[in-house]
């Protein structure tokens, strides 16, 4: 063999390691992509579970976030304090699942199930009332989802807010 063969040779065997490098940084980054939309899915669910277990368990908080959902006005300063500490966690978590679902690390399909309870929520009188208080409080693009589009929309037939009662009714 000679020199000129060895070269082209080794030019090709050259070729060949950097497509089989390029195959396997392709699945790697494809891996990691499953890996980060697996774990903001996680994150998200964790959040919205924490958040229903906290409540669920104090029947005096409980009880004054399904009434100041109908009513917030009707709320006295301590309750409102409660309700609106509530809620902010709530849209915190929420406006984080935003942002994951903008980046493409949550899928649409997730967002969907989220939208449902966002809109379940800001739906009720009391739910209104408290996006027109608090909302300046979030960043302007979540700002806007919510005003300009989400709280446009027609929630679902089956919409009740913590189970407890339909949209534009008084609980039971």
């Amino acid at each position: 063999m000679n020199l000129d063969t060895a070269h082209k040779l080794t030019e090709v065997l050259a070729a060949l390691a950097v497509i089989v490098s390029l195959v396997f940084v392709g699945l790697e980054v494809r891996n990691n992509t499953t890996a980060v939309q697996s774990s903001a899915a996680q994150s998200v669910h964790e959040n919205l579970s924490t958040w229903y277990t906290s409540i669920q368990g104090d029947d005096a908080l409980m009880e004054i976030t399904t009434r100041g959902m109908q009513e917030y006005g009707s709320l006295n300063p301590t309750e409102k304090g409660q309700f609106i500490a509530v809620f902010m966690s709530f849209l915190s978590y929420t406006q984080n699942a935003f942002y994951k679902w903008q980046e493409g690390s949550l899928s649409p399909e997730l967002w969907r199930s989220w939208e449902f309870v966002v809109m379940n929520f800001l739906s009720t009188r009391g739910g209104r009332a408290f996006w027109d208080e608090r909302s300046y409080m979030f960043a302007d693009a979540f700002q806007d989802y919510i005003s300009e589009d989400l709280m446009n929309r027609k929630p679902h037939e089956m919409a009740k807010p913590w189970g407890a009662f339909k949209l534009g009714q008084t609980p039971d």
